[in-house]
């Protein structure tokens, strides 16, 4: 379950850790990056002194002093020095080779100025490590997580997560890591909390409720009015939704209005017959709404706390049906309006579940087939876009497959 989410979001994990496990060995490096230069300047300087007479009687050699002599015109006319104008000799002949004293005195300059760049990085990084061991921490600087963050969120995208989500939880993310403080050896746990609160943050919108609660506080008949796409579940899960109630004291009536798809009332009569409850039923063809009246009207009658309402499946491009829907909330005004789609949808389930709400409204939504999906990309989506809250989820075929809706577990299952 989840397996491409929780793939992407590992890797990222693990980018980061590797990202920080590299820093020390590029401080090693810039410090011993300065040594290659200096080796630049002994080399012409050696040669020179090498071709000099030998001078008995001077014990300073004070032509080894580099800055003196690099600064030294190949020209004749050229004055020597102020300060070594009478203790120089002349230069010997050999000097008289200008373009190569040139050519190596230029290299030497050149070398010089990028010893000094490189001096000053390392005082630099040097000056940042010994905070860090200090502290006892070392920051996450962006440059270190700006490439793992645009692979997370494409990561995102290929799991089924909205762009807009995958945007969001990207922003998010680098706000709550960059600059960020983390003991030595927790950079792993720590990335994995902040990216365990973030995604949470999308799923959990705190809005969620339980069915039982709300008919428990409302006005009896409660009616439940389930609607969604062909083949997401809708009438398995109003047989869960039945067992659920019962099981929590309530009795329950069922009215089969959906009757557009073939075998959808023998369907529900057989789930009823099962489960032990009343499914009020008509002929194919005949008016939902008016099935659907005539169970509210039977629940008033038999002192029934909750009418189940199936209706026919749907696309949110279908405008008849979506009319259809629009008659028996008008006529029935359910209390409670629930969306039953797919987890493997993908990304299509939140634009439909967007079209519902602005059409009739809706409550909450059940997720089905939360077992099947290989990506999990649609859990995180939801609840961000539309604003509708997850509040069950179908993981099997049984009637007690239908379990709360959990945030943090279903999280904690993707980041396992």
């Amino acid at each position: 379950m989840f397996d491409l989410l929780k793939k992407k979001l590992s890797g990222f994990v693990q980018g980061i850790v590797g990202k920080k496990e590299e820093t020390p060995e590029k401080t090693d490096y810039a410090r011993k990056a300065p040594a290659e230069p200096e080796a630049v300047f002994e080399t012409p300087v050696e040669g020179i002194i090498e071709e000099r007479p030998p001078e008995p009687k001077k014990e300073e050699k004070t032509v080894v002093k580099v800055p003196e002599r690099k600064e030294a015109p190949v020209e004749k006319k050229a004055p020597a020095p102020p300060r070594k104008k009478e203790e120089e000799p002349p230069e010997p002949k050999k000097v008289e080779k200008g373009p190569v004293q040139r050519k190596e005195i230029a290299v030497g300059k050149v070398a010089e100025r990028e010893t000094e760049k490189l001096e000053r990085k390392v005082r630099k990084d040097i000056f940042a490590a010994v905070k860090e061991t200090i502290s006892g921490a070392s920051e996450i600087r962006e440059g270190e997580i700006s490439e793992l963050l645009e692979e997370l969120e494409l990561g995102l995208i290929e799991s089924d997560v909205a762009l807009e989500v995958a945007e969001d939880i990207k922003n998010e993310l680098k706000g709550r890591v960059v600059g960020a403080k983390v003991p030595k050896g927790k950079t792993a746990e720590f990335i994995h909390e902040q990216l365990k609160e973030t995604l949470i943050g999308m799923v959990d919108t705190g809005k969620g409720f339980s069915i039982p609660e709300r008919v428990r506080n409302s006005e009896k008949p409660v009616k439940i009015m389930v609607l969604g796409p062909n083949g997401s579940g809708k009438t398995t899960t109003i047989a869960k939704m039945t067992k659920m109630l019962q099981g929590a004291g309530f009795s329950v009536v069922v009215a089969a209005s959906d009757t557009f798809r073939a075998a959808a009332v023998e369907q529900m009569k057989h789930h009823g017959d099962k489960l032990g409850v009343k499914v009020i039923a008509g002929a194919y063809g005949s008016d939902p709404t008016a099935l659907a009246f005539d169970a509210v009207e039977y629940a008033k009658a038999h002192k029934i706390d909750v009418v189940l309402i199936d209706t026919a499946g749907r696309q949110d491009t279908n405008v008849n049906l979506l009319n259809q829907l629009k008659k028996m909330n008008r006529v029935i005004a359910p209390q409670i309006k629930i969306y039953v789609g797919e987890s493997i949808a993908g990304n299509a389930i939140v634009e439909q579940i967007s079209v519902f709400h602005k059409e009739i409204g809706i409550d909450g939504v059940v997720l089905t087939k939360l077992d099947c999906d290989a990506k999990g990309g649609t859990v995180v989506s939801i609840s961000k876009v539309t604003g509708i809250p997850i509040i069950y989820v179908g993981t099997g075929q049984g009637y007690l497959d239908l379990e709360p809706f959990d945030a943090k577990r279903i999280i904690g299952e993707i980041l396992s």
